[in-house]
């Protein structure tokens, strides 16, 4: 009786072991996050939790990066209080704040390098209006491109370079 009880004990240690890990929990997301002091901070106490998506897409100046920091030790990132500095001052350099260009209004896309790209790969799913409006960063375009690709888009490998910097040159927020 004792040996079926360790062994059911056992059993379901590595369902709920093997449950967490589906899940992610307690796993490092992929890291995108460029290099520079902070990134282990950033990688160990942020990608716990979620993927680089939610930190490449923001441009915060400094103040709000801390308000940032803040509120995810609130929500129960372990933080350590002598590292918090240098995760603010990482994310502050590598994802700080521009003046935002305002949105144009719904355009024809320009011609250019990589627009047949946005014809094939964009323009078959929506029009160009959700593109001609948008203001992105670069890195912000590179993350809404992944986006895509994971909702379907086909944009083949050897293409995705030119798609972003056709959309990073002509959609930017950054002058």
């Amino acid at each position: 009786m004792h040996r079926v009880r360790l062994v059911a004990g056992i059993i379901a240690g590595i369902a709920i072991a093997s449950f967490f890990s589906h899940i992610g929990f307690g796993r490092t997301q992929e890291n995108k996050l460029p290099d520079g002091a902070g990134r282990d901070i950033a990688t160990d106490r942020c990608l716990i939790c979620h993927g680089a998506e939610p930190i490449l897409q923001q441009r915060l100046p400094r103040d709000k990066w801390v308000g940032e920091v803040d509120k995810m030790i609130r929500w129960g990132a372990e933080v350590p209080a002598d590292s918090k500095d240098k995760l603010v001052d990482y994310l502050a350099s590598n994802f700080t704040y521009h003046p935002i260009v305002a949105p144009r209004m719904p355009a024809p896309l320009p011609d250019g390098e990589g627009k047949d790209v946005v014809d094939q790969s964009c323009l078959s799913c929506h029009g160009a209006e959700p593109i001609s409006q948008q203001r992105l960063s670069r890195s912000q375009w590179m993350a809404e491109v992944d986006k895509m690709i994971r909702w379907g888009a086909d944009v083949p490998a050897d293409q995705k370079t030119r798609l972003v910097d056709y959309l990073a040159k002509n959609f930017s927020n950054v002058r």
